[in-house]
């Protein structure tokens, strides 16, 4: 994790109401806290021991080839992505019993919440970066999502 990640992460969670986020990658671990004055501050380098026959689950790392059909989704200059900004179970509605927040088809503005991203049991809205139609929803409800996995696809105007 380079530092423009960590300020970008910062920048982010400042225009939020989260207090506590934690992110986890293969060489580094990443913990923010906001309004806790802490001497603690580390970045753990966990170094990889593994059982023999031990296999990671398939939703803890996307293959290569997963990772690159998502970028090929975008195909046009007037197609763009909303990406998730963090690690979590994506959601499409409020509650179980509601109804989406977006579906294939609708139109919406920047800044309209089209989804939820649980991390850490907190709900945090997920906001279009982009005024547009959408054209495709990438993720399914209640499946897990990585940092920048794209979640919807839309076509601007």
């Amino acid at each position: 994790m380079d530092f423009k990640e960590i300020e970008d992460i910062i920048k982010f969670l400042s225009n939020t109401d989260i207090v506590e986020f934690e992110i986890e990658r293969p060489n580094s671990k990443l913990k923010l806290k906001r309004g806790i004055v802490s001497s603690d501050i580390s970045i753990v380098r966990p170094t990889a021991v593994a059982a023999p026959g031990f296999t990671t689950p398939s939703f803890q790392s996307k293959t290569e080839e997963q990772k690159t059909e998502a970028k090929e989704i975008v195909k046009s200059d007037k197609e763009k992505q909303i990406t998730s900004p963090m690690v979590g179970t994506f959601y499409r509605a409020p509650s179980p019993d509601s109804k989406p927040f977006a579906e294939v088809g609708d139109v919406v503005k920047k800044g309209q919440i089209v989804c939820i991203v649980e991390a850490m049991k907190l709900m945090n809205e997920i906001e279009s970066d982009h005024s547009g139609k959408i054209i495709s929803i990438l993720i399914e409800n209640g499946q897990p999502v990585e940092y920048g996995e794209p979640l919807f696809v839309i076509e601007t105007a």
